[in-house]
């Protein structure tokens, strides 16, 4: 996924967590309204002298409060449904018709009751302030936090100057029963509410951000791990299902990378006329990378060889082919070997790999055979030197493997070494090929105790039959 489809995920992510958010806060005001719909209701049905028509108008109010959040509440659901962004203007709006809605009840009580307004001023309704501007967090918005403070502290000093202008010839018992400056920290207060109510929507904006983050971060490796699985079961699923039948031969390959994926491959196949066409090769790096170009250079060698094309001509067309195709900080080490089961003779060309080791069963020693070119993929007008040709004798074994069997390293940068690597192979060479390999497998474990597989591991192992 590219850098941009990255933060619209975040982004789509952020605001379907903030219409979440707005489902809760919108909820919990549209039954605070129904509830005070219900008390008004009750107020108007039982009649008192002292409270006028307060109770009617309220209820007007607090009924077309209902219906508005009832209606942003059906907004939010169909964003959250459909993936959509609701403008910002509107969310304004909404913060400015709830933050003078407890002015405005106010406002019908002072006005329409027989109460004392300046008891009013200070009663506990005016908590309902604090609790708008407590919900307001719940916009994820510093900026909408603020307007809900400052928008409810400058309403009620809005009343306050109404009340000091219209009442002040009330009677005794409705004038001031709290010195004036409390009334004016009660707006003070109103509107630090709104500032400490946006410090919260900041800090549960970053928490929430920070929660997405994780999230998204944990899915796309959960992701990565799926499609890494997907490409490991495709990379193995290249490699031969078994060994052929070979006339007076036996053959193994084993293959472990170093990641979920590698960039070492083992290829097998038996011509037309009978010859067996055998490579080992080793791409540069482990992971999803070499693992790509691994199967793109098993997909040439497989359609470059045939029965008309010796060695040489093959190794050179695959060259010019990885050349084309790879890029420049990529290159393969690669081994192509045709055996003519029926003569014991084997045509052999190393692109880079080594080294080779022959054991020779008649001097029961290891011959190492170099490489006669440079690794594929380098130069694409490379010239080759003509293929290793080699007289199988009985029991003679020829083994193939990747650099990571002898650069395995312990703490401290010792190697586990081509001279361990003949030592295992003289101990194991009486063994058919399957099992020579677990032999040099658990000789390199034994070395290396814990330390962590750094290089992927594969192996091609071919033996005449003892006389």
């Amino acid at each position: 996924m590219s850098m941009t489809g990255i933060l619209t995920a975040r982004s789509s992510s952020l605001n379907d967590a903030r219409l979440r958010s707005e489902t809760l806060r919108i909820t919990g005001l549209l039954g605070l309204f129904v509830l005070l719909c219900i008390v008004a209701i009750l107020r108007w049905a039982v009649p008192n002298p002292w409270q006028g028509e307060a109770p009617q108008l309220a209820l007007i109010v607090l009924l077309f409060m209902a219906i508005f959040e009832g209606a942003m509440l059906h907004q939010v659901r169909r964003a959250v449904r459909l993936g959509k962004v609701i403008p910002r203007g509107l969310w304004i709006i909404t913060v400015v018709v709830e933050s003078v809605l407890p002015a405005a009840i106010l406002l019908i009580i002072i006005d329409f009751s027989v109460l004392s307004p300046y008891l009013m001023l200070l009663s506990p309704f005016i908590l309902i302030y604090f609790l708008l501007t407590i919900l307001s967090t719940l916009h994820l918005d510093p900026l909408l936090s603020r307007l809900s403070g400052i928008i409810g502290g400058v309403s009620y000093i809005a009343l306050l100057l109404h009340v000091q202008a219209e009442h002040a010839h009330d009677t005794a018992d409705q004038a001031f029963i709290h010195p004036a400056p409390m009334y004016w920290f009660a707006a003070f207060l109103i509107i630090l509410g709104g500032f400490l109510a946006a410090f919260v929507a900041r800090q549960l904006h970053v928490h929430v951000h920070a929660a997405l983050l994780e999230q998204e971060m944990r899915q796309a490796k959960e992701q990565m791990e799926r499609d890494l699985d997907i490409a490991r079961s495709i990379q193995q699923g290249l490699l031969p299902d078994g060994a052929p039948n070979l006339e007076g031969f036996t053959i193994a390959g084993w293959s472990r990378p170093a990641d979920q994926t590698g960039g070492d491959y083992y290829d097998w196949l038996t011509l037309e006329d009978g010859r067996f066409v055998f490579s080992l090769a080793d791409v540069t790096g482990h992971g999803i990378g070499p693992a790509i170009v691994t199967a793109v250079c098993r997909a040439y060698a497989r359609a470059s060889v045939n029965p008309d094309r010796e060695v040489h001509d093959v190794i050179t067309r695959i060259n010019q082919m990885l050349h084309e195709d790879t890029p420049a900080d990529r290159f393969i080490t690669f081994v192509l070997g045709q055996l003519d089961p029926a003569r014991h003779h084997l045509h052999m060309l190393s692109a880079g790999h080594g080294p080779i080791l022959l054991y020779e069963a008649a001097g029961n020693q290891v011959r190492h055979i170099e490489a006669q070119g440079i690794p594929l993929g380098m130069l694409d007008d490379y010239e080759f030197e003509p293929p290793v040709e080699l007289d199988f004798q009985p029991g003679d074994t020829l083994v193939l493997v990747s650099d990571g069997f002898f650069e395995w390293a312990i703490e401290g940068g010792e190697q586990y070494g081509v001279e361990r690597l003949e030592a295992a192979i003289l101990e194991a060479a009486h063994l058919p090929p399957a099992e020579i390999i677990v032999h040099l497998e658990q000789s390199i474990s034994d070395f290396v105790g814990s330390t962590p597989q750094p290089d992927d591991m594969t192996a091609v192992i071919l033996q005449r039959h003892h006389a």
